[in-house]
């Protein structure tokens, strides 16, 4: 495709941005519908490269290559896999969703949040689509302004604090990236003769085992601290408890470019590496996973509760991308999109309650569904998706995840399988309190049950979680070559480096992987 539709995904939200920073700050109808009109637009595209999508090609497509700062090796080189497809369109479809919650709840700061989400949505496509890793580190970069700005300037009374320490550990793991680009480029250079950061190029680089367990650190780092991985993960509550609720629903595709980079990066660059320190990374998850839970089912409120239940369900998809199989790697890139999905619901619905009630707190909202029973509707079903019942896309992701870990490590699928459990516990406890729990006596204003605005914003969501739910093959068919591609493209660098006749991302489907003990 001649026409250039990846670079307009990214730069549609920037211009829209851009529109919106010339519009007076007291003209919110005409920042609002400017905003949701350019999401709106983005999303279509979005849905139309989904639809045009070649899902019997496992490599990249829609490819944009321009000559830039060639004399360095730097390349404004675009391409989209299964895997950055779904991710794309996961983000093209929060943005929407969170433009149109804002407008609904957050009466304030109309003008900081319609520009900086835009900002916000083009660094997060555009990480997902840049082959470059200069490119990548643009935009990954970038991801950090409109993030740190929409916190300070429109987030709780903690918000400065909460800004900074996110501004911290994401520099700090911004830094080790840059050193280990720039050393990756450098040592690359010397030993192919061809300056370039681009990465399939890199990939064939055979790096000494010492230098490629330093520079996967660096690396691994960055994307720990971004998806977050425990004991990394400190940022994570504070930002989303000081943030307004709606921001947050593409907030969290800033999770899923720390998850994505373990896969586009990391791993296919350092394969040896990957398979040393995956165990570990793995354990991470596990541990993240059941401290999530118990810190989840501690929490007096919602935001709080949503938070910590991101970090557990982000455990799980950092265990199914290092759990050396293939199956589990293709829940863990579903699952990324189910977390979407079912806690961006979450959020708007929180961010609803928080504009009827004035609180997050739960011993504040008591009764809920005697109130207002069909956001209680909602909010059940959102909660339950979260939960993974079957039926409904939270399902699909975990039962691929686990199903695949089983087979190459028994003990961490059933450790996992209790971190459901424990997320089940605190999820209905949720429940419980805030819909069927005492009324509460707390204020609450006259908005009276979910209005169509609200509707609309509620809607689409919940067709994503029941459509993938029961009817998931549209969004495997268009991630699966990916994944299936991502595995043995590591298993044949492992096997090229290493010289063993098999790896740690082994196919389980092979022969030699079932000839294993």
């Amino acid at each position: 495709m001649s026409f250039p539709v990846l670079s307009w995904l990214i730069f549609l939200p920037v211009v829209g941005a851009l529109i919106c920073l010339a519009i007076p700050r007291t003209n919110v109808g005409t920042l609002r519908g400017i905003s949701i009109a350019f999401a709106l637009v983005n999303l279509a595209l979005a849905a139309f490269v989904f639809a045009l999508f070649d899902t019997n090609e496992s490599g990249f497509q829609y490819v944009e290559e321009l000559g830039w700062l060639s004399r360095f090796g730097i390349s404004y080189s675009l391409g989209i896999d299964g895997i950055s497809l779904a991710m794309i369109l996961l983000t093209a479809t929060l943005t929407l969703i969170s433009l149109l919650a804002s407008s609904i709840t957050d009466g304030k700061r109309a003008w900081e949040i319609t520009v900086f989400t835009l900002f916000l949505s083009g660094a997060v496509i555009g990480s997902f689509a840049a082959r470059d890793l200069i490119l990548f580190f643009i935009f990954w970069e970038f991801m950090l302004v409109p993030m740190y700005i929409l916190v300070a300037t429109a987030g709780g009374p903690d918000r400065a604090a909460a800004a900074m320490k996110f501004f911290i550990y994401t520099a700090v793991g911004s830094l080790l990236m840059l050193v280990a680009i720039l050393s990756l480029h450098f040592i690359a250079a010397d030993l192919t003769n061809q300056p370039t950061f681009e990465l399939e190029r890199l990939m064939s680089a055979d790096l000494p085992a010492g230098t490629e367990q330093w520079l996967f650190l660096g690396f691994a780092l960055a994307f720990a601290i971004k998806t977050p991985i425990f004991p990394l993960h400190t940022w994570l509550p504070n930002l989303y408890r000081q943030s307004p609720a709606a921001t947050l629903v593409v907030a969290t595709m800033l999770a899923k470019v720390g998850a994505y980079g373990f896969i586009r990066i990391a791993i296919p660059l350092f394969p040896d590496s990957a398979a040393t320190y995956g165990p570990w990374l793995a354990g991470l998850g596990i541990v993240g996973i059941i401290y999530g839970g118990l810190a989840a089912f501690a929490q007096r409120d919602m935001i709080n509760v949503l938070a910590y239940s991101s970090i557990a369900h982000l455990g799980f998809i950092v265990l199914g991308i290092f759990a050396d199989q293939e199956r589990a790697l293709l829940g863990a890139v579903v699952q990324m999109v189910n977390h979407g999905i079912s806690a961006g619901m979450l959020f708007v619905l929180a961010a609803m309650i928080h504009a009827r009630t004035g609180s997050y707190e739960l011993s504040s909202l008591g009764g809920l569904a005697a109130r207002w029973p069909a956001m209680a509707a909602f909010t059940t079903l959102a909660i339950f998706s979260a939960a993974g019942l079957p039926g409904l896309n939270g399902f699909v992701g975990e039962f691929l995840l686990l199903s695949g870990l089983y087979e190459t490590r028994p003990v961490e699928a059933i450790i996992a399988l209790g971190g459901i459990v424990i997320g089940v516990i605190y999820l209905l406890r949720l429940v419980g309190r805030v819909l069927h729990g005492p009324a509460s006596q707390h204020p609450t204003t006259g908005s009276g049950d979910v209005r169509p605005l609200e509707a609309v914003t509620l809607v689409p969501l919940l067709i994503l979680i029941v459509a993938i739910g029961l009817y998931p093959r549209p969004l495997l068919s268009v991630v699966e070559p990916a994944t299936s591609a991502a595995v043995t493209t590591s298993v044949e660098f492992t096997h090229t480096q290493s010289g063993n006749a098999g790896g740690p991302f082994l196919p389980a489907s092979s022969e030699e992987a079932r000839a294993q003990p």
